[in-house]
């Protein structure tokens, strides 16, 4: 393994607004990193011309003020961090817009994953957390986690939403590597096409039953295909397949199987994964579970985006 590959898996990224639900998200960092053996960066954003608002937040004086404030307080986090969790934590403050100067410090750091809260409280908070995960949502080139629960569980457990795409191969990837002792749910949710007309013509409802019986099993085998081609690892893996809302059945699967991690592939080509992605960001809006997007190799080198880049001002604590 050479450097740069090492430097690459044991960097984490943790990008806080100082809200109490970010201090949350770092700590679930910090504990990430541990059990990597890894190290953990802190970072925040102050918006190119956010001055007003910090103020309302209670931030005082012009721009100079607001960097040496940011820094100070990332010192102590990390100080914290590192007297709690006994790992290497470093900090870093930049000038911009928040999204893009998080994917660009992912690349510069060669980070592993970039860790955020759902959501920061009002004025600096949803500014910063809000919009932030959204965009890094599409434009991050490495898994995001949504992290709000605080886990400190050693029976992890992720449910990993497939269409069967790289994106989700993607997703099941991350979640398997992430969290190494996790117990890994594969759920692909099938709608048969026709089933409704089935149910309306001539066969009623029996003809619907075994079209969507047959459906199934055709999916439970590309699911098993999914897997084994895939690469993953067998022992922790289980396949369900369930007929219904996506949205719905990813939701009840999870709190079902006491998952704490809930996994999506962003960037999937079909109906199922137009779907997926709105049960992700609901995800993001109310759910109990952490949320984890990642995307296909292939698609994060094709991204067009222009909002990855080296940023143009940035200050380095």
């Amino acid at each position: 393994m050479d450097k740069k590959t090492s430097h690459f898996e044991s960097t984490f990224l943790g990008a806080t607004d100082f809200s109490a639900a970010a201090a949350t998200a770092m700590e679930r960092a910090a504990r990430l990193a541990q059990a990597r053996g890894g190290r953990l960066e802190i970072m925040h954003v102050i918006p190119s011309r956010a001055t007003p608002v910090y103020r309302i937040a209670g931030w005082q004086g012009d721009r100079r003020d607001l960097v040496v404030e940011a820094i100070a307080r990332l010192k102590a986090m990390a100080e914290d961090l590192h007297a709690k969790f006994r790992i290497p934590v470093t900090s870093h403050v930049a000038l911009g817009v928040p999204h893009e100067e998080i994917a660009s410090r992912a690349v510069v750091t060669g980070a592993r994953l970039v860790v955020v809260g759902p959501r920061g409280k009002r004025s600096v908070g949803e500014m910063f957390i809000g919009s932030t995960a959204r965009e890094l949502r599409r434009t991050l080139p490495v898994p995001l986690l949504i992290a709000r629960n605080g886990s400190t569980r050693r029976d992890e457990r992720a449910v990993v939403a497939t269409d069967l795409s790289p994106a989700s191969a993607a997703a099941a990837h991350a979640a398997a590597k992430l969290f190494p002792g996790a117990a890994l749910h594969l759920l692909h949710v099938r709608n048969p096409p026709f089933e409704s007309r089935l149910a309306m013509a001539d066969g009623g409802m029996d003809a619907a039953r075994l079209y969507r019986g047959q459906e199934l099993l055709i999916g439970g085998r590309e699911l098993e295909s999914f897997i084994d081609n895939g690469g993953l690892p067998r022992h922790r893996v289980s396949a369900l397949v369930q007929h219904g809302y996506p949205p719905t059945r990813i939701r009840q699967a999870a709190a079902e199987l006491g998952a704490t991690v809930v996994a999506f592939g962003t960037e999937g080509r079909s109906r199922l994964a137009t779907l997926i992605g709105g049960v992700g960001a609901e995800f993001l809006r109310d759910s109990a579970q952490d949320v984890l997007f990642a995307k296909a190799p292939a698609s994060a080198l094709h991204d067009r985006s222009p909002d990855v880049r080296t940023p143009r001002e940035t200050v380095v604590a």
